[in-house]
């Protein structure tokens, strides 16, 4: 049967410009007092999401000035060892919201605002929303100092501009951010998918990735193909004075002179950010580290940034068909690749290959003895056979759930029974690694003869006792010192299931007591003690996520 390629009753939809999504009258201004300078920017691919603004560089170190990219009102503070860290949020009037994250510390005015929540609620991490009259803003206002807080990998701010009303990241180059750019992107990589049942590339059910030399694939041409397939590009981009691999603004797949598919890094709502596990060639970047961007989409890819006729996958008429992949960024400068494929007749699928799924759109639950699994509608992005075992049955439970390098859009649940002969204290679900050694502790409930947990990552599961206390180890603490000025600090590890509270009072009383997960420290600011011309008692507690306690006592004085 021949297939053919019906472009002319497809018409691809607009594409968002910098001009139709722009909020505001005026570019976004830079909100640090340097040259800016990307280490990373918006849509680039990270693990399991979409980065949702820029990285500005802050020449390697903290406490460089942060300014107000605009007036307006602090709308929000988060304070986290995680994630953005010390996060600032400025609801301007034009219905922008900046967004400020990795902060070293905030301005005095926000400090004593923040310390004031942090001891009514006896929590350093805090997530607060002060009203439209608390904490006004001027343009250009310092408001904190950069950092190296939460989840960052070294000295940046990392900055955002939101839609106030959706929440939704918009791309502040889009908007006017200043970043001069006159280098292209960089495509290094295309990757050739056989789709379904009965296609191959080059007679191998697997993906071909062929590298990119110049403008052209630096392999055998054409490529021959079998049946319906798939494009997908390896790239990234550059600005002028920063040398960091980033993320490629646009990707246009033209398939004979006609375009296909496209992929636009304007707008991705945090909701949809996940979704990125299937844009990218999930089993590939789980083996080799490096992502393979899809033209095509899965059944359970819902990003809206993505364009498609047919969703992307290619069913051609058989023979010669020319391909072209053309990155682009903010400035049009562009990288085009073309290359020949041969299309052949596939073999289609074999009824006898018929085996049971899990469906991508439909729930499932799995149900033994010993196990229960349930799947919400989707867990997967595109269905899959089902392949779920068991082990040690009437002993300690373990199975295997699917693959660890399919991934997971929504959270699936998993319930072990409780032995007899195992204790409950301390009891918790893990993950284990290919040795079948626990790896990874999955926050977990008592359920009568249960336990219950919820996993975003397929793999094998069994069940573990964390029954060992974190440690506390002192710094530069010393018994019955004096105290005017610095940080007290202490280094905090645990086993296993990982650190979940950390608090310390002075007393009695509640003092605020700052987590640095990145190098296991907990350290308490001399200025938050009490002053006491008396010896004073502190008392360190640090529990971690099977409930196990550990203390630490000793005195102080802070005059």
């Amino acid at each position: 049967m021949i297939r053919t390629l019906l472009l002319s009753c497809w018409v691809l939809l607009s594409v968002l410009t910098p001009q139709n999504v722009r909020c505001q009258d005026e570019p976004i201004r830079n909100p640090l007092p340097v040259e800016p300078s990307l280490s990373g920017n918006y849509g680039e691919l990270r693990p399991n999401h979409f980065h949702a603004g820029l990285d500005l560089k802050t020449a390697g170190r903290e406490g460089l000035d942060v300014m107000a990219a605009g007036e307006g009102h602090v709308s929000r503070i988060k304070i986290s060892p995680y994630g953005y860290g010390k996060a600032l949020y400025i609801d301007h009037p034009n219905g922008t919201t900046t967004v400020y994250g990795h902060l070293q510390r905030y301005s005095q005015e926000i400090t004593a605002y923040i310390k004031e929540y942090q001891v009514k609620q006896k929590s350093f991490e805090i997530d607060i929303y002060p009203g439209e009259g608390d904490l006004p803003i001027n343009a250009g206002q310092v408001v904190a100092l950069s950092g190296n807080t939460g989840g960052s990998g070294g000295p940046h701010l990392h900055f955002e501009v939101r839609e106030t009303a959706s929440e939704v990241p918009r791309n502040p180059i889009a908007m006017g951010f200043p970043i001069d750019d006159t280098k292209p992107p960089v495509i290094e990589a295309i990757g050739i998918a056989p789709i379904g049942l009965g296609s191959s590339v080059r007679n191998s059910e697997k993906t071909t990735h062929a590298r990119v030399s110049g403008s052209k694939l630096a392999t055998s041409m054409p490529i021959e193909v079998e049946g319906v397939f798939g494009i997908e590009v390896n790239g990234y981009d550059a600005q002028s004075g920063s040398y960091n691999h980033n993320g490629i603004y646009r990707v246009d797949l033209v398939v004979d002179d006609s375009l296909i598919s496209r992929f636009t890094a304007d707008s991705i709502s945090f909701d949809q950010s996940r979704h990125l596990n299937s844009l990218i060639d999930y089993p590939y970047y789980y083996s080799n580290r490096q992502r393979f961007m899809r033209m095509y989409r899965q059944p359970g890819n819902y990003l809206e940034n993505l364009e498609y006729r047919s969703n992307g996958i290619l069913n051609l008429s058989e023979g010669l068909h020319g391909i072209q992949v053309i990155a682009y960024d903010h400035e049009g400068n562009t990288n085009k690749v073309n290359f020949e494929v041969d299309v052949s007749e596939g073999k289609g699928p074999d009824a006898s290959d018929s085996v049971e799924m899990l469906e991508w759109n439909i729930p499932y639950f799995y149900e033994s003895e010993d196990c229960k699994l349930f799947f919400p509608h989707h867990t997967v992005y595109a269905s899959i056979p089902l392949n779920i075992t068991q082990e040690g049955l009437g002993e300690r439970p373990f199975v295997h759930v699917f693959d660890p390098w399919i991934p997971v859009q929504e959270a699936f649940e998993i319930k072990l029974r409780i032995p007899e002969d195992m204790p409950r204290e301390g009891l918790l679900i893990a993950q284990t690694n290919s040795s079948g050694r626990p790896s990874r502790a999955l926050s977990s409930t008592l359920d009568g003869d249960w336990v219950r947990a919820l996993s975003r990552n397929f793999g094998d599961f069994t069940l573990v006792v964390d029954d060992k206390a974190p440690s506390i180890s002192m710094v530069n603490f010393k018994q019955g010192y004096t105290w005017n000025t610095g940080r007290i600090k202490f280094v905090i590890k645990d086993n296993f299931s990982g650190i979940q509270r950390y608090d310390a009072y002075v007393n009695g009383q509640w003092v605020i007591m700052e987590f640095e997960p990145k190098q296991d420290l907990v350290f308490i600011d001399v200025n938050d003690l009490p002053h006491s011309e008396e010896q004073q008692e502190l008392r360190i507690e640090i529990s971690d996520m099977a409930g196990n306690v550990a203390t630490f006592e000793g005195t102080l004085k802070h005059p």
